[in-house]
């Protein structure tokens, strides 16, 4: 069955030449899978890695929130049962002052009858230097947990702000260095990872942010580009058509396009940038999970 071979004619209507190529079954079936089957399996393949990758982010802030919760609970324990000594010492301190004469006589009691309690304020005062050192631990511990709740919240921004997941399912067809420009056939930078699927797939945001541009820039076509803070954006170009406005909040995997091929492109992908503190940095190094890459 696979011996079978096809003749195929190619025919001009102008100058009336023809020309005859023969392909086989089998070379036509490998081909018919290069171009349809493989693909399909990489885009299947893609979104699995995508989908595992977001499940251990969301299990990793879920983590974040309890630590959080925790060290919440403890300080508010801690201080409420520290109010209750204050309020109690204070009341003592009330308390300690008995007439004089009634202390004299308090005195001449026999030993076995009279407590070793203090007489006056200021030996309360001294008796309380050891709960005036609880204060001060205290003082201490509540600045360190203020430090640790301002680090796990800034650590909870950060990791939101990260760019992780990729902005669209597809293949490489280009990455980020050096390469020939398809269309100058020169040697340039390319500041960016390309990712190629189909015309109209959704485009989205990489990690949290604020949109900041959405519109056409010269040779990125459409061009969307996003402010994740701590000094992070990304630019994602040749967009069909927007699916955001500038000024929008927006959360990691929400759609603000679709994937086209505007400006100056060769076929359908997405031009994907990271910035750092004004310079561009290799996405994949951030990314949780590689998708297929293809050749330039």
């Amino acid at each position: 069955m696979f011996r079978t071979r096809y003749s195929f004619l190619i025919a001009n209507r102008t100058t009336g030449a023809t020309s005859r190529f023969t392909v086989g079954l089998g070379p036509a079936c490998v081909l018919f899978l290069a171009l349809f089957v493989l693909p399909v399996t990489l885009l299947v393949y893609a979104e699995r890695i995508q989908s595992l990758a977001v499940t251990r982010l969301e299990l990793q802030n879920a983590r974040l929130e309890l630590e959080n919760v925790d060290y919440r609970a403890a300080a508010n324990e801690v201080a409420s049962h520290l109010s209750g000594l204050d309020d109690e010492m204070l009341e003592l301190t009330g308390r300690v002052n008995m007439d004089p004469s009634m202390l004299r006589s308090m005195s001449k009691l026999p030993d076995s009858l009279r407590l070793d309690v203090p007489r006056t304020v200021s030996e309360v005062e001294g008796q309380l230097d050891a709960f005036g050192r609880l204060r001060l631990l205290f003082d201490s511990f509540t600045a360190r947990l203020a430090r640790v709740r301002r680090a796990v919240a800034y650590r909870e921004a950060l990791a939101s702000a990260t760019p992780i997941i990729w902005p669209s399912d597809g293949w490489i067809s280009a990455t980020y260095g050096y390469r020939t420009d398809p269309f100058t056939g020169k040697r340039n930078f390319h500041p960016a990872v390309d990712i190629s699927t189909q015309k109209g797939q959704p485009v989205y945001a990489t990690a949290t942010g604020r949109i900041i541009s959405a519109q056409r820039n010269g040779a990125y076509g459409n061009l969307v580009e996003i402010d994740h803070g701590f000094g992070l954006t990304t630019r994602y170009g040749h967009l069909s058509k927007f699916g955001a406005s500038v000024g929008d909040t927006i959360q990691r995997g929400d759609v603000i396009g679709y994937v086209g091929a505007t400006g100056r492109a060769t076929g359908y992908h997405v031009h994907y940038e990271v910035w750092s503190n004004g310079r561009t940095i290799n996405p994949k190094q951030l990314l949780l999970e590689r998708p297929a890459t293809a050749a330039n």
